[in-house]
């Protein structure tokens, strides 16, 4: 198996973006048949079947072996490389910005999914809350009132959801800040406690302002 791949065509791009096709994948990170990966991922062995033969025309799956038995023999599959790369210029958006929403559609309604129903199971009312900042700037932030943002609490749940486009920091502090977010998920992300998680951290240059 080959370490790492670049992907040249349109076909074999949009595979990867595709979070059902990256869990596929993830099966065959192993020889896999296509029965054991229906059932693993519990859906219709027709449907897998196609796109099993659809990432081994694309390159991202390769035939590895076959196991004899009374019947039909068992073809077993595995990704052809254990990452991919997939260039923009090889995809059919127009924009880097379009190709990204495109590659994280998926999750970020993953997130606003449970996001929105750990807040429902608080059995309490929620709504936005505009209102200045200690900035200056106005802010909107998930409340319960026109008087009272959302807090953490020891009992409520270990949630939070915002973006902060107002942040201000001198080049320095924004690379300290980038470093200790990513060593506070480290000590976190190996944890591997009872319940799941979903944990998604942006910190990027504002170059465009948001509009007025």
């Amino acid at each position: 198996m080959l370490t790492s791949l670049d992907v040249h065509t349109s076909q074999a791009a949009q595979a990867p973006l595709d979070p059902r096709t990256a869990r596929l994948l993830e099966v065959f990170q192993a020889p896999c048949s296509a029965s054991d990966a229906a059932a693993r991922l519990d859906l219709p062995l027709d449907r897998v079947l196609y796109r099993v033969q659809r990432l081994e025309q694309a390159g991202l799956l390769r035939h590895v072996d076959t196991l004899a038995r009374p019947g039909r023999p068992i073809r077993r599959y595995q990704v052809a490389a254990r990452a991919f790369f997939v260039p923009f210029a090889v995809t059919p958006y127009e924009t880097l910005e379009a190709y990204l929403a495109e590659a994280e559609r998926e999750v970020t309604a993953f997130v606003q999914r449970n996001v929105a129903r750990t807040l429902e199971g608080t059995g309490r009312g929620w709504g936005l809350r505009v209102a200045p900042g200690a900035d200056g700037h106005l802010h909107s932030k998930l409340a319960v009132s026109a008087d009272e943002d959302w807090a953490m609490t020891p009992d409520g749940p270990a949630l939070l959801s915002f973006v902060y486009p107002a942040l201000r920091l001198d080049f320095a502090d924004a690379k300290a800040l980038q470093a200790e977010l990513m060593a506070v998920f480290h000590r976190y992300a190996g944890k591997g406690g009872a319940a799941p998680y979903a944990c998604g951290i942006t910190l990027c240059p504002v170059a465009q302002p948001p509009a007025p």
